[in-house]
């Protein structure tokens, strides 16, 4: 247990989060680490097929969810197995803690897996970062800005909403849920009509 104070919303915009990020997605031993526990890569596809085996029920179920689902199957990013990656997948500010010292820590890290870097890239820019400021979170962290990376950051960013609305509904937090579900309509209705 690491002991220190959780990171604000406010908080999720500092270099020192591009920077864990960006040492954690270039880690080749903790890659390999993970693929010796039997973690494979995951390709969009396969992270939609998980969502639906995995998801409640009442979720598969939601008629704007599943249009969600049914959009990212047609507009599927790119995927190249050798920039796959270790994703940490619940970059909540939550399991962020800064110690007295000022070191931070990311916890909670069930929700590893191995696929592309842009699946917590996504969480963080779409959760956390105003859009004025992408470009320069964008570029700091080492992606090119362009249309390429826009269209995967819309795709990634959907489908990190879809994953953070089936956290909350599995801990029966329903205000969460219902929050999560506006904001992905609002992130689609924003950034759906530029593509």
């Amino acid at each position: 247990m690491v002991d220190g104070q959780i990171l604000t919303p406010h908080d999720m915009n500092r270099k020192q989060i591009i920077n864990i990020l960006t040492r954690l997605h270039r880690s080749r031993p903790l890659m390999k680490q993970l693929s010796r526990l039997g973690y494979t890569m995951e390709t969009p596809v396969d992270l939609l097929q998980s969502w639906k085996q995995e998801a409640p029920e009442v979720l598969k179920r939601h008629q704007y969810l599943n249009s969600v689902i049914d959009d990212l199957r047609r507009t599927v990013p790119g995927f190249r197995e050798d920039h796959a990656t270790i994703v940490h997948g619940d970059l909540r500010h939550s399991n962020w803690i800064e110690t007295e010292s000022g070191l931070v820590y990311l916890v909670d890290w069930d929700s590893v897996r191995l696929t592309d870097r842009m699946f917590d890239v996504a969480h963080i820019l779409c959760h956390y970062i105003p859009e004025q400021h992408w470009h320069d979170w964008l570029t700091y962290y080492g992606y090119k800005y362009n249309q390429t990376v826009l269209d995967k950051l819309y795709w990634y960013g959907q489908y990190s909403y879809l994953s953070q609305i089936t956290k909350y509904f599995v801990n029966q937090d329903l205000d969460n849920v219902n929050r999560e579900i506006y904001a992905l309509r609002v992130f689609r209705d924003k950034y759906g009509k530029r593509r």
